[in-house]
């Protein structure tokens, strides 16, 4: 759990951060047509699988892929979307152990303008740590997955409808 705060509070700043532009964007005239931009970045990644004893930590390098798009309409409903995911990721530990991860995130936030109601959000990642034995083949257990997802909704009237929050981590 130690490990997942960071990783948590990193990402949460940087879906923060993402929503504030996509917003500014979308409201950037008093209707836009959807907006898409797609990018790709090498990104060094670095982990830990807390699945094996000792925990292992890895760095390693992949693609960082992101769409985002952005869309105002005449009737004021702003609406967001953020998508990122790592590809071609590999990595290791200090003793030469591999790892392969896969990991995706997504964000959606939809509201009205001006007064932001009704609002909805929905965040939600999974990530896996691979890890690879010696020879390439896969051991049983010693996995990391994670899947996190947050929901909220506010009616019109400002009234929280929804707030939902689920996160599973194991070992497999």
């Amino acid at each position: 759990m130690r490990q997942l705060l960071p990783r948590v509070a990193l990402r949460l700043t940087i879906f923060g951060l993402a929503s504030v532009l996509l917003v500014a964007l979308a409201l950037t005239s008093a209707a836009t047509a959807e907006t898409v931009v797609t990018s790709i970045v090498p990104f060094p990644f670095g982990g830990t699988n807390t699945c094996v004893v000792p925990a292992e930590d890895f760095m390693g390098t992949g693609e960082l892929h992101f769409l985002t798009s952005a869309n105002l309409s005449t009737g004021g409903i702003v609406q967001s979307h953020l998508e990122a995911n790592l590809q071609g990721l590999k990595a290791v530990t200090v003793s030469g152990k591999t790892y392969v991860v896969v990991e995706s995130s997504t964000q959606t936030l939809v509201f009205d303008t001006p007064d932001l109601a009704p609002f909805h959000e929905t965040l939600e990642w999974t990530a896996q740590f691979i890890r690879q034995g010696e020879d390439g083949t896969l051991i049983g257990g010693d996995d990391f997955n994670e899947h996190f997802l947050a929901h909220a909704t506010v009616n019109a009237n400002g009234i929280v409808t929804v707030d939902d929050f689920s996160n599973d981590t194991r070992c497999q």
